[in-house]
């Protein structure tokens, strides 16, 4: 997956001041090259401990695995839209929050190797996860709470109620994205569920002909 920067830039939010646009454009195209970003925001600086946001890494999310039916605690990344688990945002049935479990970037090195893959072949898949050219691959760096890389696999979503996971007793905040992770995380979304360019026609009288 490539993205143009320069076009990108024709979307940046308006409420960005002058120099967070500044700062998000360099970003940007510092990730696009495999160079370093700001993901995140400090946690010495973080007001959003207490709210659930999209891009959030939260410990105890819970999934069901589907081959054997067991219900886990993972960490994981909120893909959720934040006004929709928002829960002053009161709703006439329940809602769900939607997520992905966090990956170690290592781990998945070893499931390309035990695969039989060429060692270049996977160096090529790693440095173009990082670029964030992976479509259904969201990379996060280490930080704070990450001791190491990590993967988001967009197409392992999982979803659970968010008055569980509100009221479970060991859930913590890993991290909130900067800016810039949250725009790329949102880029990613968008390319990976809402792709226009399908190149499937789908015209009633095309499909009959």
């Amino acid at each position: 997956m490539n993205f143009d920067v320069e076009s990108l830039q024709k979307q940046i939010p308006y409420y960005l001041t002058a120099e967070d646009r500044r700062i998000l454009l360099a970003e940007l195209q510092a990730i696009s090259k495999g160079g370093e970003a700001n993901y995140f925001l400090g946690k010495h600086n973080n007001s959003f401990d207490n709210q659930i946001l999209q891009g959030d890494g939260w410990k105890a999310l819970q999934l069901f695995v589907f081959n054997s039916g067991e219900r886990r605690s993972v960490q994981g990344m909120i893909l959720s839209n934040s006004c929709d688990v928002d829960p002053e945002n009161k709703r006439d049935l329940p809602t769900r929050v939607t997520f992905a479990p966090l990956v170690k970037l290592s781990a998945y090195e070893e499931v390309l190797r035990a695969s039989k893959i060429e060692q270049q072949k996977i160096d090529e898949k790693l440095a173009a996860i990082r670029a964030q050219k992976t479509s259904n691959v969201f990379f996060l760096p280490k930080n704070e709470s990450l001791e190491e890389d990590h993967i988001v696999r967009l197409d392992e979503a999982h979803s659970m109620p968010v008055a569980v996971h509100i009221g479970e007793e060991s859930r913590k905040k890993l991290f909130t994205l900067s800016n810039t992770g949250f725009y790329m995380l949102v880029f990613k979304l968008s390319v990976h569920f809402c792709r226009l360019q399908e190149s499937v026609n789908r015209n009633d009288d095309t499909a009959a002909a």
